[in-house]
């Protein structure tokens, strides 16, 4: 038997199959429950047009009109449509289970998280308007960041229904404040206080209502980053958002694939930047006389002849035997000494060289018998002698060392996304590995440690913003 949801969702059975689980709250068309496909065995999400809407036809041909767009975008930054049809004159859209936070509540996101995010959401809108289709409107609380650093883009259930204009004034742009129909660039606009949003933590546009929010953007200043978040001092990516938010489209960034294909070379920039070295001028080198063994070398491409030295710089003259100063014989307690001198001395050679031999032959059995038969022997630690050693030498640290890619990589003091944020790394700052990973927000964390600015600094960052050396 076919019913709709109703009050008491732990009897209620969709379609045959799908059982309400728990009512999830209201979206801006639809009541959102998470439910399980008792046919498939997997949980899904059911959106239902909301029951204050049944009736109107406009909204139920839109709430159709999106559900069947999403379902075509084919994007895995959009939600994955199952099913959807009518049931009781109340159109219904069975989608993918999404479980996580939406962004809103985790701001301010860090540099890499927040330029991945808004690219992943980028290219989906972009996939959208290349098919000509709507899709979900862009609010920091309709994104929900899930597995794998990914996030999506849903018509979310976050916030009450009727706080849903002014929460989508944040991001209209400023042709369709004033009256004008959207373009190709209203939505990189919206894309651009997205991402400045996620960056600062803070929304650019303010107001007490929907229209005054909207209008706000028609006198909207942009401060640079830095003035909201010191640490982020990156002068293309400003550059980037000033861009995407002029007031004139025609002055804008003109379409979404283009704000995507610019933010992909800030991030491609951001994850290779290295520190360069500073130029040093040529140190001129004096010239020298030719030598039987510069002239046994390979010849110069550019021929300088050498330059003789002046006279008082030569070397003196052996002398004549006949003015030489008699050798005087040593005597038998000097040749004595000099003979202890010499054995201790070769002594010393044979002991270093028994020391080497038995070292080197100790550490190669202990290599062939930890590799080929798994049997590891008690193995001495190697003091630090300020050389890099072999890895694959007993008692040498075998801690991995990484390279930060981001340009402001967030260390924590525990792994996951809701701890305590300890420092911040920038691109290129080399670290020591000493566990992981600990997958924690479905995220792979490494226990790092590092020294940065004159101090210590240990603790969790995300594997996925690490590579090892080259």
């Amino acid at each position: 038997m076919t019913h709709a949801p109703s009050s008491d969702t732990s009897t209620v059975l969709l379609l045959g199959r799908y059982r309400i689980l728990e009512r999830l709250g209201e979206a801006r068309l639809a009541t959102v429950y998470r439910a399980v496909d008792e046919r498939l065995r997997r949980r899904v999400l059911v959106y239902i047009l909301r029951k204050d809407l049944v009736g109107n036809e406009q909204i139920q041909q839109r709430f159709s009109v999106e559900a069947n767009a999403i379902a075509q975008a084919s994007n895995r930054t959009l939600l994955e449509v199952f099913d959807s049809g009518v049931i009781n004159d109340r159109p219904y859209m069975i989608t993918e289970e999404v479980v996580g936070q939406p962004l809103r509540a985790m701001l301010p996101l860090s540099v890499e998280h927040a330029l991945t995010y808004t690219y992943q959401i980028a290219l989906a809108i972009s996939a959208c308007k290349a098919r000509n289709l709507p899709h979900p409107p862009v609010s920091s609380n309709n994104l929900v960041s899930i597995e794998d650093e990914r996030v999506k883009l849903l018509d979310g259930w976050f916030i009450p229904p009727d706080t849903g204009p002014l929460d989508l004034a944040y991001y209209r742009a400023p042709e369709r404040a004033a009256g004008q129909p959207p373009g190709p660039s209203s939505d990189v606009y919206a894309l651009g206080m997205l991402l400045y949003e996620l960056l600062s933590g803070q929304r650019l546009a303010s107001g007490s209502d929907p229209w005054a929010v909207s209008q706000s953007h028609l006198t909207l200043h942009v401060p640079p980053l830095t003035e909201v978040r010191p640490s982020l001092h990156l002068p293309a990516l400003d550059q980037l958002l000033a861009h995407a938010l002029e007031r004139d489209p025609a002055r804008r960034c003109p379409d979404v694939e283009t704000f995507a294909q610019a933010l992909n070379t800030i991030i491609r920039e951001l994850a290779t930047e290295t520190q360069r070295l500073p130029s040093v001028p040529p140190v001129p080198v004096a010239a020298q006389p030719a030598t039987d063994q510069a002239r046994a070398a390979p010849a110069s491409p550019v021929f300088k002849p050498a330059v003789p030295l002046p006279a008082s710089e030569l070397p003196a003259p052996i002398a004549p035997a006949e003015n030489r100063l008699p050798l005087h014989p040593l005597s038998h307690t000097e040749l004595r000494r000099k003979f202890a001198q010499q054995s201790a001395l070769g002594w010393i050679v044979l002991l270093l060289l028994l020391v080497i031999v038995a070292g080197t032959s100790y550490f190669g059995a202990s290599y062939l018998m930890d590799r080929f038969f798994a049997i590891e022997l008690p193995r001495p630690t190697l003091p630090d002698l300020g050389i890099q050693l072999p890895g694959w030498l007993p008692g040498v640290d075998r801690s991995e060392v990484r390279i930060v890619t981001a340009a402001d990589l967030n260390v924590r003091n525990q792994p996951g996304l809701n701890t305590e944020v300890i420092a911040t790394l920038p691109s290129g700052t080399r670290v020591r590995v000493l566990e992981g990973p600990v997958i924690a927000d479905n995220i792979p964390w490494l226990h790092v440690r590092t020294n940065y600015a004159g101090r210590s600094i240990e603790g969790w960052a995300s594997e996925n913003f690490l590579r090892p050396p080259e």
